[in-house]
């Protein structure tokens, strides 16, 4: 009795099971799907990678991050805008209390640090002093950066949702390059980094 060899049909099973695969997963050369990767975003109406799958939650907080940061720099009323938009809903601007649990290897930032800049101590004359300064730039734990490993573009300034309470059309901002905390115009532009 002769046995017959199915290997054709097994090879065209195979090829259609990795394909299948690879269709699911959103593999695709070409638009359509997110890729998640933080450097190209398959929407072009807004970086919808920080949203979908692309976040972080800090141990030590109970914080949820966006690990890629805003594609772009923006002034403040459009931070806080960029970030009630992100997809999967719940993001906002954190405050500079919430910002500064970010600052590592910056004892006079970091939280309960030197610099009196808080949640509860907004005031620019009042609360910050000095220590605000941060430190070295570029000599950070993190590759030169005073943010987590676990965040990317982390060497920018960051908007918080905090305003400077006496500060005309000023709001508290973070530099995670030397760890600085710092009030700017709201008319400038910082990077966003959204939490929830």
């Amino acid at each position: 009795m002769k046995v017959k060899t199915f290997w054709p049909l097994i090879l065209v099973t195979l090829i259609g099971l990795v394909i299948g695969v690879v269709l699911s997963c959103g593999g695709s050369s070409g638009g359509g799907g997110d890729d998640d990767n933080g450097s190209n975003d398959d929407d072009a109406s807004g970086d919808d990678d920080s949203a979908t799958g692309d976040t972080w939650t800090d141990s030590s907080s109970g914080l949820t991050w966006q690990v890629t940061p805003s594609s772009n720099y923006m002034a403040w009323a459009d931070a806080k805008t960029y970030c009630q938009n992100l997809a999967g809903g719940g993001w906002r601007l954190p405050t500079i209390s919430e910002l500064r649990t970010l600052i590592r290897g910056c004892a006079g930032t970091q939280t309960g640090g030197a610099c009196g800049v808080t949640d509860s101590c907004l005031s620019y004359s009042s609360c910050w002093s000095d220590p605000c300064n941060g430190c070295d730039p570029g000599a950070g734990p993190d590759d030169g950066n005073y943010g987590p490993a676990q965040l990317t573009g982390n060497g920018n300034w960051y908007w918080s949702s905090s305003a400077v309470a006496d500060g005309d059309s000023h709001a508290w901002d973070v530099n995670f390059d030397g760890g600085d905390v710092y009030g700017y115009p709201t008319d400038y532009d910082s990077y966003v980094r959204c939490v929830r």
